[in-house]
C-alpha cells in the first residue's frame, strides 16, 4: 500500500511490497503534486472549467489579468498583482480626450494591487456631458486593470469645480471594465486626478 511524504502534503509513493505499476505510480504523484504547485490558466473561466471543485490552499496564475490567486475554501483571493505600465482607456464613441492643452489620457496604470486612473475627457461633439445616472458609460478599462470581485467607485473633478460643489461619481465595473459616471449637473469635462482603487 502506498505511503505519503513526510512533509504532510499527501504526495504518495510506492513501497517495496506494492505491485509494480509505473503508470499508476506516476499518475498518483503528478495528480498530488499538481494541486500543490502554482497552476497556470488563460483566464478564471478556463480555471473554473478545469477545477470545478477547488481545494483550500490551491494557487493559480491567470494569464489574462496577470494575477496570482489562492483558494481560501470559499473563493479565489488575489495574492499578487503584477505592475503594469500605463494603458489607454477605450472611450465610448461619444467621448474623447479633453482637447485644450497637453492633457494626457484617460489612461490606467497598475502598481501591484493599486490601479491608478488619470486624464480628462469631453464629449466628441463639444457639448456638455449631461447630468445623469450610473447608465452613463464613458469607456472601458483593459481587463488586466479591472477591479477584482466588486466594482470600484470614487469621485472625480468637473469643469464646475468650486461652483456650488458639484458631485461627480465614477465607477469601474469588475464584470466588464466599463467606466460609469453620475454627476448632478452638466459639465464640459470630467477629470481623474490620479484617481485610484485597490484591486
Amino acid at each position: 500500500m502506498p505511503l505519503t511524504d513526510a512533509r504532510g502534503q499527501a504526495i504518495p509513493y510506492s513501497t517495496l511490497s506494492d505491485k509494480p505499476n509505473a503508470q499508476t505510480l506516476g499518475q498518483a504523484i503528478v495528480d498530488a503534486v499538481a494541486d500543490k504547485v502554482v497552476m497556470t490558466f488563460n483566464s478564471a473561466t478556463v480555471r473554473g472549467g478545469t477545477i470545478p471543485a477547488p481545494k483550500a490552499g490551491m494557487v493559480s496564475y491567470l494569464k489574462d489579468t496577470k494575477l496570482i490567486q489562492v483558494y481560501d475554501g470559499t473563493t479565489w483571493q488575489t495574492m499578487v498583482a503584477a505592475t503594469l505600465p500605463w494603458a489607454n482607456v477605450t472611450l465610448s464613441s461619444t467621448y474623447k480626450a479633453y482637447a485644450p492643452g497637453s492633457t494626457v489620457g484617460p489612461r490606467v496604470r497598475r502598481e501591484g494591487s493599486i490601479v491608478y486612473l488619470e486624464g480628462r475627457l469631453m464629449r466628441t461633439d463639444g457639448a456638455n456631458i449631461p447630468a445623469g445616472s450610473d447608465s452613463l458609460t464613458i469607456g472601458t478599462v483593459p481587463s488586466a486593470y479591472r477591479p477584482s470581485g466588486h466594482y470600484a467607485e470614487g469621485f472625480c473633478t468637473t469643469s464646475n469645480a468650486g461652483t456650488g460643489t458639484p458631485l461627480a461619481r465614477v465607477e469601474v465595473w469588475h464584470t466588464d471594465g466599463t467606466i460609469r459616471l453620475w454627476t448632478d449637473r452638466a459639465t464640459t469635462f470630467i477629470g481623474f486626478s490620479s484617481w485610484w482603487f485597490v484591486n
